[in-house]
């Protein structure tokens, strides 16, 4: 029998991986689908027989083969032992328990989460429509809807039925639970273990949304559980499971203050999102996480409480997956040594030219796209091409590292169509922004408006057409605000020492690079005849004397047309302040400035 529907949850459970699909009908169905995950060592076939052996005695190996991938760093195929693990229970464990081999060998694709090893591998994504063969209750086989791919803009998942739980209240008014579903809301003072349960069970909802849920209502509400001897509930797996706090909750300590990262509770066939414990929900809604859990095939709960930088490593597992390339375990690939001098040219960040003092008048500044992430992706900078052992074109400038010729790295080809995704999602709600405002000027005295929408008869129908567009550019704006803190985390993890697919040369390079670009673009500024009042990595202010917007979007093409970057004019200012430092009235800073924007916006820094 086949069945069509979209992926709405997974998750493992012994030797099988459970699939809840959302069918044609809005029927929510639960599959089951037989997967063992499988890892590879390299060594010794002397060594490797005897870890498989061992692994096997202990009931933790089904079986082996002996297969050949690609080597991260050469490029070169090797040959590598495939072991298939029992369940989901033992490959967790490995992390455990290979240690102990590692002197002898090298292990690959050991540790990646395994909804996402399962996505990669039969190539569907989270929300994605899916063809699947069954029998009863499993499937033979799944794959992605040929109609669909994840970088088409097709309709997300709809009709999810979601629910709301908070706590309402403050230190002066008492607080108290509130559940609300379809307009109907619970007021509760007091916890009632038994009204929480029937609620749930009359609305079963697709969604909880949730504000502090995972700091603290969902541990008050499991206690409370405990105490009346009765389960709410919060799962849809019909077979008991022992619930799984997804990691344990952890303090840190970032720019001056210590934060705490709650654990996170995640349901089973059922989405929690606790909107305080998620940055990207708060940055950019639900359509942000759900294009991110999409992209990065990650499930849409973990999605909203992971970093958008795991989510761009997860594209680049998933890249190498596709690729056949062995995903290392551990990180080894030292830093190369550098005497004092060449850390002294390599070591450094973006190319700033300190603003001048002072309020300024009719101020332009103009900004480079996705600096970093464009220049990643055009000059294929990436851990395993730059310093390859194959070319000598010393392309980097001031540097002079190598960067390779003969292969394309996973970091742009992951990049590549981002970027091309983020530019079209901000071209169509500007396209949608230009409709709403087409719409209301062409609106007569008599309530008609004529336009590319045909004759519309009355201000209702603008109305109409201004909300459809309205909402149309919020949902395009929070996804490619999501894409956006996606590519600026990629640039930071290329130089994080632990990271996975990380090199700090490929990192200078990208500075290099950067500096280049703007010392470039100062000096187009200057041929066309403006002033550079400050410049910072990858944005530049400019005035000239009576110039025309025309004249900047024109000098923004002819420097991107130099330079491979997009640059783009984020305004023109009535006027702008630069400020001194607060320790010397002389000397300036570069990130204190503030200024007036020709639309009567302000803009401070």
């Amino acid at each position: 029998m086949q069945i069509q529907g979209r992926l709405f949850d997974l998750y493992p459970l012994e030797s099988s991986m459970i699939l809840w699909i959302k069918g044609e009908d809005g029927r929510l169905r639960r599959f089951e689908d037989p997967f063992r995950p499988r890892f590879y060592a390299q060594g010794k076939k002397s060594d490797l027989l005897d870890l498989f052996h061992s692994l096997q005695r202990g009931q933790r190996a089904a079986g082996y083969q002996w297969t050949r991938k690609k080597d991260l760093w050469s490029g070169d195929e090797v040959e590598v032992m495939e072991m298939e693990v029992v369940n989901s229970e033992h490959y967790a464990q490995l992390p455990r328990i290979l240690p102990p081999w590692e002197e002898k060998m090298t292990f690959y694709n050991c540790d990646i989460p395994l909804p996402q090893t399962y996505l990669y591998e039969k190539k569907i994504f989270p929300t994605g429509r899916c063809i699947i063969e069954v029998e009863g209750n499993r499937i033979f086989e799944i794959h992605p809807d040929p109609s669909e791919s994840v970088w088409i803009n097709n309709e997300d998942i709809s009709d999810l039925q979601v629910m709301e739980l908070r706590m309402d209240g403050d230190f002066i008014r008492k607080k108290s639970l509130i559940l609300e579903c379809e307009g109907y809301r619970v007021e509760m003072e007091t916890i009632d273990v038994e009204e929480i349960e029937k609620f749930l069970k009359h609305f079963d909802p697709d969604v909880i949304l949730s504000d502090g849920g995972d700091v603290f209502l969902l541990p008050l509400l499991f206690s409370a559980e405990k105490r009346w001897k009765i389960s709410i509930p919060w799962d849809r797996e019909p077979y008991p499971v022992k619930r799984q706090i997804h990691p344990k909750g952890f303090s840190y300590f970032s720019y001056g203050r210590t934060y705490y990262r709650a654990p996170a509770h995640l349901f089973l066939g059922r989405w929690h999102i606790d909107r305080r414990n998620s940055f990207i929900y708060g940055e950019s809604g639900m359509e942000g996480v759900i294009e991110l859990a999409r992209l990065a095939k990650i499930p849409v709960q973990r999605m909203a409480r992971t970093s958008p930088g795991t989510a761009i490593t997860s594209m680049q597992l998933d890249r190498a997956f596709q690729d056949d390339i062995l995903i290392p375990w551990r990180k080894g690939e030292p830093e190369r040594f550098k005497t004092a001098w060449d850390l002294l040219i390599a070591d450094k960040g973006g190319l700033v030219f300190q603003p001048k003092l002072g309020i300024f008048e009719d101020v332009a500044e103009i900004d480079f796209a996705s600096m970093y992430p464009t220049m990643m992706a055009i000059h294929n900078i990436s851990p395993e091409t730059v310093l390859c052992g194959c070319c000598e074109n010393h392309r980097v400038p001031e540097v002079g590292y190598t960067i390779c010729e003969k292969r394309e790295g996973i970091v742009p080809k992951t990049l590549r169509p981002i970027l091309t995704r983020r530019a079209w999602l901000k071209r169509m709600a500007k396209e949608s922004e230009c409709r709403m405002q087409k719409a209301e000027s062409r609106m007569n005295k008599f309530g008609v408006v004529s336009s590319e929408f045909g004759e519309l008869d009355n201000r209702q129908q603008v109305k109409d057409i201004r909300q459809s567009d309205k909402t149309k550019r919020e949902i395009y704006n929070r996804k490619q605000k999501a894409l956006k803190w996606m590519l600026v985390t990629c640039f930071g993890y290329l130089g994080y020492r632990n990271a996975r697919f990380g090199r700090i040369e490929a990192h200078e390079a990208v500075t290099a690079f950067g500096r280049e670009s703007l010392l470039q673009a100062k000096e187009i500024c200057e041929e066309e005849g403006f002033e550079l009042l400050h410049a910072i990595t990858d944005s530049l202010w400019i005035r000239k004397e009576g110039f025309r917007e025309e004249e900047v979007l024109k000098l923004c093409q002819k420097i991107g047309e130099a330079t491979g970057i997009t640059m783009s004019l984020e305004g023109i200012y009535r006027w702008m302040a630069f400020l001194p430092s607060k320790g010397n009235p002389e000397s300036p800073v570069a990130n204190r400035y503030f200024g007036l924007f020709r639309n009567g916006k302000i803009k401070a820094r």
